[in-house]
């Protein structure tokens, strides 16, 4: 049996309700339990609740600050 690895598993997770933001420099950080917050770079962009963090909240907070940075 495979060991569980759940820092693996996260970051996995995060990778992928990034999609091709995460190659952009957004990260996903699990500050605790029942938060998820992300960041373009060093920059703060949003902060979700466990219950709120679907991929697709994800990726729009993504696409609407990359475009106020262009505006």
């Amino acid at each position: 049996m495979a060991d569980y690895n759940k820092e693996q598993s996260l970051q996995s997770i995060c990778k992928a309700a990034l999609g091709k933001y995460h190659s952009k420099g957004f990260r996903l950080v699990e500050p605790d339990d029942h938060i998820l917050v992300l960041y373009y770079l060093d920059q703060l962009v949003a902060r979700f609740s466990s219950a709120g963090a679907t991929f697709p909240a994800i990726r729009k907070s993504c696409r609407e600050y990359l475009e106020g940075v262009a505006s």
